[in-house]
């Protein structure tokens, strides 16, 4: 049986980026763009009406932003995927949006097959963050973090990996050869040590500490 096709918004004010976003989208994935748009409260319509799958916004976008968009939708259709595209990285931000709930973040100034990479990886509903975004600061909040990351025991830093890389608990234990309920404890007792209770900031954490790089 086919999968089914995916329905797609992209928000962009940027004509040529729009149209070269939206190229890539039908020819390469044959996915159903039912609007491109370029202010955040043209998309909001079309989400509220279409409910899309995948949601494509400009971190800057004029009117309603990229960001206070995908706060609205991230409350209101969560099961919606949202790629963040911009042409400025700040770590900080790109943490904050992660941890809201956005599934991806990407620089406009990478290249096309990166973009493929990203569009193909938040439509599967992994995340994704290009390496270059992943600015390894020695902030005061990444320095508590690598701390953090040795109170974690060799397995819990084997699940914090697998949490990253999208894996489900089931599919974590079929792994590692656990149960699924000891899983359900290691993930328990990392989120405890680490504070982080779900799996945007897990993956944030482990890209900060260096554990993986998406």
């Amino acid at each position: 049986m086919s999968k089914p096709i995916l329905k797609v918004v992209v928000a962009e004010d940027e004509t040529l980026f729009r149209d070269f976003l939206c190229r890539i989208i039908r020819q390469r994935f044959g996915f159903e763009i039912i609007g491109e748009v370029a202010t955040g409260e043209e998309a909001y319509k079309l989400c509220e009406e279409h409910r899309p799958d995948l949601v494509i916004l400009d971190l800057r976008l004029p009117g309603i932003t990229g960001q206070e968009l995908a706060e609205r939708l991230i409350s209101e259709q969560p099961e919606a995927r949202i790629l963040i595209i911009s042409s400025v990285e700040d770590p900080k931000r790109i943490g904050s949006l992660l941890q809201m709930g956005v599934t991806g973040f990407l620089n406009k100034k990478e290249e096309f097959s990166v973009f493929e990479q990203a569009i193909e990886a938040v439509a599967n509903g992994n995340i994704f963050v290009k390496a270059s975004a992943q600015t390894q600061v020695d902030s005061p909040d990444v320095l508590d973090q690598k701390e953090l990351l040795e109170t974690l025991s060799d397995r819990e830093k084997q699940i914090v990996v697998f949490v990253a890389s999208g894996m489900t608990n089931k599919e974590i234990a079929q792994n590692l050869g656990l149960s699924i309920k000891t899983v359900e404890s290691h993930r328990s007792n990392i989120s405890k040590k680490l504070k982080i209770f779900d799996i945007a900031g897990v993956t944030l954490f482990a890209v900060r500490t260096g554990l993986v790089t998406l």
